[in-house]
């Protein structure tokens, strides 16, 4: 006789009100993830101020919702409310995955997608996520299981030798960074800072950062925060709540006192995480960004911390600092319900148009209606 192999607690439940969600994140930061703070409490609560509203919440929380085991944040945009999606990587890009490492909890979360009989992509799920063993074992005759490789985000494991970062590179690379720090030094007196503000001092650090990163490249590429207020209001109450939790860093390279290059990042779960940079390009020739890079990842170091994460995906300009990329897939679940069969179809067709053959054998070879 088939038993219940689950540990007491891990029954899941769908929230589906603002209310519920946001009382539940409380418990969230104290469960693993691969994502670090994407995806925990602050994430979430800007997430639903400005988001929110637009979509239909189906957060699945196994255990109980305020001291959580596992948590799959699940939405359903209104326009397209036949798929759902992991909760704000559609707006932001981040890669975001399951909180929680229980296998029981998590088994039990998959069970529930499966059970709901509803579509799920997981755009950006990461490649060493424990939810994806779960995924991939879901018996043929219950779903249909599609996956494929998609960017991963660069990454510097940090080390005693990062306290000292021109080491790692090449004897004309550190000259290159000699070079433009003289250039700094003859446009006035150089300073460096990593500002770890208090809740009432973000908006103002907040705005500097905007500026800056307005005066570069994205805002004519349409990437900056004042090119998209959405995304603005989202990173400034993001920073905002994290900083009740003294995680927000604010780092600035100023000239006379002037900011020249930032960066807006979150110290948690031992990672330095950053989320947006910006420099002002009348100072390109003493390359602001670089000088300001090499600051916070000896800063990093300094404080013992164990990864430097850029996010976002790789760029060139990433690769000066790493060769390191952490993984990340694309997932789609389609239970076998008769309402996942367009969603599959549809799917299936575009993978396959963007990996050739491979995405339609895998779904015959599952078996997908």
């Amino acid at each position: 006789m088939a038993t219940d192999e689950r540990k007491p607690g891990s029954a899941v439940r769908c929230l589906t009100s603002v209310a519920d969600v946001r009382r539940s994140t409380a418990g969230w930061d104290a469960l693993p993830s691969r994502s670090g703070p994407v995806g925990g409490s602050a994430w979430v609560r800007a997430w639903l101020e400005v988001y929110g509203s637009r979509h239909t919440l189906a957060v699945g929380v196994a255990g109980a919702p305020d001291a959580p085991d596992a948590v799959l944040p699940l939405v359903r945009r209104r326009g397209r409310p036949w798929t759902a999606e992991m909760l704000g990587v559609r707006q932001l890009l981040e890669p975001t995955d399951a909180r929680g490492s229980d296998p029981a909890a998590l088994a039990a979360l998959v069970e529930d997608v499966v059970r709901r009989g509803q579509p799920v992509r997981l755009k950006r799920l990461p490649d060493d996520s424990p939810l994806l063993p779960h995924l991939r074992a879901l018996p043929v005759r219950r779903a249909a299981v599609l996956d494929r490789a998609v960017a991963g985000t660069p990454a510097i494991a940090l080390s005693e030798r990062w306290r000292e970062p021109e080491h790692h590179f090449s004897k004309r690379r550190r000259g290159d960074f000699r070079t433009a720090l003289r250039r700094a030094e003859g446009l006035g007196e150089v300073e460096f800072s990593v500002e770890q503000p208090a809740p009432g001092e973000v908006d103002a650090l907040f705005e500097e950062i905007t500026v800056v990163e307005a005066a570069g490249w994205k805002t004519a590429a349409g990437t900056s925060l004042v090119a998209r207020p959405d995304q603005r209001e989202f990173f400034r109450r993001f920073c905002t709540l994290a900083a009740e939790q003294d995680a927000t860093r604010f780092a600035f390279l100023r000239i006379d006192g002037r900011p020249v290059a930032v960066q807006l990042a979150v110290e948690a779960h031992g990672r330095y995480s950053l989320f947006k940079i910006g420099f002002d390009e009348q100072f390109a020739r003493c390359s602001p960004g670089n000088l300001l890079m090499l600051h916070t990842v000896r800063w990093a170091a300094e404080r013992g911390l164990e990864t430097f994460e850029f996010l976002g995906t790789e760029e060139p300009w990433t690769s000066l600092w790493t060769d390191v990329s952490r993984s990340c897939r694309e997932v789609h679940v389609y239970p076998t319900a008769w309402r996942s069969v367009p969603a599959a179809a549809v799917v299936a067709g575009e993978m396959a148009r963007r990996s050739g053959t491979r995405a339609l054998t895998r779904l015959r070879e599952r078996g997908a209606p």
